[in-house]
């Protein structure tokens, strides 16, 4: 619960209002979390405060992705155990925001009966008033039609009051690319930008409560002012955020590689601010499977994209994606894609198997890779990154790296009665290095773990784990 919704609700309070408490679970992806803040700060507008205790509440949101078929299985299994509280508490409004919201729209109504509003992620700003209409006169309702591009406007944000260190920021929504396995051009939308202005002065506002860094958003983040005619490029808006004051980190995520210009690569040695991570989908290593995938670039385009990275910015390191078994893959489409990864050396992976989404292109093919190949194909790729992450990370011991702390470990924040924060020692403090490793320090008492997160510091590193590092603080910048 953020300490501005907390002070809304004692206000609503002290005027006689009565004030409600809803629970918001977040699935997907960073632009979720996004979208949940911005659905807690405009409820948080009519007098409700969060709760991270659903049987409590009196609103439940369950902001979704459907970027797997799994998800959309949870979503309707959470609904179903959310029966029985709407049984004793006649008066909880149930409602399914996001991606599955937005494809599977009034017929979420019709498949669950106790559910009262399902709405698509561009009817955030309307939220507030459709839940006192399911409350009050018992209307259920979809919500989910697309506002025009010309008419959009992104929700306003409010000043972080919660001690975060890092935020995200949306720069622009929708996406113009029409991958055949992707949903999001359709729960999503065709691509927005948000006006420049309008994100470094959200930017500003962040910053003057704390935050440090900042992760810009998008579905293809490259295209960022295409769409308008007097806005800048998205190297442009880097260099710009990059300018602000008291700003320590820029990072960003996604990417498409066709709109991955020189400009944009030259922004990770010409923006200081700016990380040197770099998250590139590449999805495929087989031309076959790519063009399948309508993903409008080859092998050889993507390699040419990272010879010319590494030509201008060696240090930087790349994540991608990977989609195991999409419709036609054979095995020695696959073995491409285990010849691409030996070839480029990433640092990390985000690794799907495929599943088909309905309304795709790719949704009419023949899903001909069995299951139990696709796990297979699965669990090679990830032991063969594994490989390559491990000998990556190995390459951190014993050197000092630069550290932007964030907070309490997990282990910490979760407190000794857990398992995690059984384990022995002092308690922990975590940040990430420039290429967005995690790292935890001991903190030698209080004093040190109230002060620290926010500030950068020197780390040396004595201890490599299988997706984190682990050190001794050497220095706190000023």
């Amino acid at each position: 619960m953020t300490l501005s919704l907390v002070r809304k609700a004692r206000e609503a309070e002290s005027q006689g209002l009565f004030a409600r408490r809803v629970y918001i679970e977040t699935m997907g992806c960073q632009m979720n979390v996004y979208d949940s803040e911005r659905m807690a700060e405009a409820l948080g507008r009519h007098a409700y405060t969060v709760t991270a205790d659903m049987e409590l509440a009196d609103l439940v949101v369950i902001n979704t992705c459907s970027i797997r078929d799994r998800v959309e299985h949870k979503v309707l299994s959470m609904l179903g155990a959310l029966r029985k509280l709407k049984e004793h508490n006649p008066d909880l409004v149930i409602c399914v925001a996001g991606c599955v919201a937005q494809q599977v729209g009034r017929g979420l109504l019709a498949r669950v009966p106790h559910l009262d509003l399902v709405i698509g992620p561009d009817q955030i700003a309307a939220l507030p008033e459709l839940v006192a209409a399911a409350r009050d006169k018992q209307q259920r309702a979809a919500a989910t039609e697309f506002v025009h591009r010309k008419d959009y406007a992104f929700p306003d944000v409010m000043a972080p009051e919660d001690g975060r260190v890092s935020s995200f920021v949306t720069v622009m929504k929708g996406c113009n690319k029409i991958c055949s396995f992707c949903i999001v051009p359709f729960t999503r939308g065709r691509e927005v930008s948000k006006p420049s202005q309008q994100v470094l002065d959200e930017i500003q506002l962040l910053v003057q409560h704390g935050v440090r860094e900042v992760t810009l958003l998008g579905q293809n983040v490259n295209s960022y002012g295409k769409d308008r005619k007097d806005e800048v490029d998205f190297a442009t808006l880097l260099r710009q955020v990059g300018d602000i004051d008291g700003l320590l980190r820029v990072r960003f995520t996604t990417s498409h590689p066709v709109d991955c210009t020189n400009a944009l690569l030259e922004a990770f040695t010409q923006v200081p601010k700016l990380m040197p991570f770099f998250h590139l989908p590449v999805q495929s290593g087989s031309e076959a499977v790519l063009r399948a995938m309508r993903r409008a670039h080859g092998v050889d385009d993507y390699l040419q994209r990272i010879e010319r990275l590494r030509a201008i910015a060696p240090h930087v390191a790349l994540s991608t994606d990977i989609i195991v078994g999409f419709p036609g893959e054979t095995d020695a489409d696959f073995q491409l894609t285990l010849d691409l990864l030996e070839k480029v050396h990433f640092t990390s992976l985000y690794t799907f198997m495929y599943s088909a989404r309905p309304g795709t292109t790719a949704a009419a093919l023949p899903d001909d890779v069995p299951l139990s190949v696709k796990k297979a194909r699965l669990a090679q790729v990830l032991a063969a990154q594994d490989r390559m992450s491990q000998a990556w990370l190995a390459g951190f011991r014993d050197r000092e790296v630069e550290v932007l702390f964030e907070g309490l470990s997990r282990a910490a924040a979760l407190g000794p009665n857990s398992l995690l924060g059984q384990l022995d020692g002092p308690p922990q403090v975590t940040g990430r290095t420039p290429q967005n490793v995690p790292v935890n320090v001991p903190a030698p008492d209080a004093q040190a773990l109230a002060a620290w997160p926010g500030r950068l510091a020197r780390v040396r590193v004595d201890r490599v784990h299988p997706h984190s590092l682990s050190g001794t603080l050497v220095g706190l910048h000023p």
